[in-house]
């Protein structure tokens, strides 16, 4: 066996390895797109009140949260994964169907909104009570 003897600059490391080695213990570095998203408009038509329109920027695949108006106070959160609406009341007991505060509403475009609600229970009631209607919210989507 033949052994070889190496000169000491050949075993001194040069500066494209020494770069290679310091770039290797970086952390790499992550590329965040952002999410797709879609816009919401949508229109709350409150017997007895003005109506309000606006648009909201929902994330795709997420729950939207909006409030329409200030002076209704009244919170939706739109899952189209789901097709469900959600309504919150923090003033007044308020529905969307049957005196539910969560319903399933298809591709959710005519929402009705109901003075009201039930709060479930063990006890199940024979005959569907009715709520006076408070009003409409009118939903439309566009992908950006």
């Amino acid at each position: 066996m033949q052994s070889m003897r190496l000169a000491p600059s050949a075993l001194a490391p040069s500066a494209f390895a020494l770069s290679a080695l310091a770039l290797s213990l970086l952390p790499l570095a992550t590329v965040h797109a952002e999410p797709p998203t879609y816009a919401l408009h949508y229109a709350l038509m409150l017997d007895g009140e003005d109506p309000v329109a606006g648009e909201v920027a929902c994330v795709v695949g997420e729950p939207c949260e909006f409030t329409p108006s200030p002076e209704s106070k009244m919170t939706f959160k739109l899952s189209r994964r789901r097709n469900e609406i959600e309504i919150t009341c923090p003033e007044r007991d308020c529905s969307l169907g049957y005196g539910e505060r969560r319903t399933y509403c298809g591709p959710c475009e005519e929402v009705d909104i109901f003075e009201g609600r039930d709060y479930g229970g063990v006890a199940i009631e024979l005959v569907l009570r009715s709520y006076p209607r408070l009003g409409t919210l009118l939903l439309r989507y566009q992908t950006q």
